[in-house]
């Protein structure tokens, strides 16, 4: 029921699971966002405060990540956004490009010749699986889009290579992961 609508306000594949796209997204599972709207009903009835209202959404979003974190699929998401309420608190504007290097899903070689769409996964840089970790990491086709998406995140104090959650640490290494998911993606000269 809230696969359709994540899909949409991710522009992502298909092959994204929905746990993974809620994070993205950075939008409460549903169940949870039920519970989120009864409980504020209440504190507009008067019938609960606004600090138990604010205790009751800490409780969600940890009953959340427990939950995100016990999918045993989206390992890289997880890398990308391992904290779904620091993702919450930075309001993020998604495109189809971006969402690909948030889920790992997307238009990689590896990751089109597991469902036979490539004759093999293997990168034309010649070092290796095209994943995403390896087009954002180290292909040399990327480098020089790379090379201002270091630069950026070394100006806000991340090393390379980037801890979990570095690219979503702040508005501006998220822009900058931005920039680099569209130039990657678009300049292309083996598509």
């Amino acid at each position: 029921m809230q696969r359709e609508p994540l899909k949409a306000i991710t522009s992502s594949y298909n092959t994204a699971s929905t746990n993974c796209l809620s994070a993205v997204a950075g939008v409460l599972p549903l169940d949870l966002e039920v519970r989120r709207v009864a409980q504020k009903c209440k504190m507009r009835a008067g019938e609960i405060t606004n600090e138990q209202y604010e205790q009751g959404l800490r409780t969600l979003t940890e009953e959340w990540q427990a939950r995100y974190e016990a999918v045993d699929k989206g390992e890289w998401t997880k890398f990308m956004i391992p904290d779904v309420a620091a993702r919450c608190g930075l309001p993020l504007e998604l495109d189809h490009y971006t969402t690909q290097f948030l889920t790992g899903h997307g238009d990689f070689r590896s990751e089109l010749y597991s469902f036979k769409l490539q004759n093999n996964p293997n990168c034309v840089c010649g070092n290796g699986a095209e994943t995403v970790r390896h087009v954002l990491m180290t292909c040399t086709r990327t480098q020089r889009f790379r090379e201002e998406l270091m630069t950026t995140l070394r100006s806000e104090g991340v090393d390379w290579p980037p801890e979990k959650g570095a690219f979503l640490s702040t508005r501006k290494t998220f822009k900058a992961l931005k920039k680099f998911s569209k130039n990657s993606l678009q300049n292309r000269t083996d598509r």
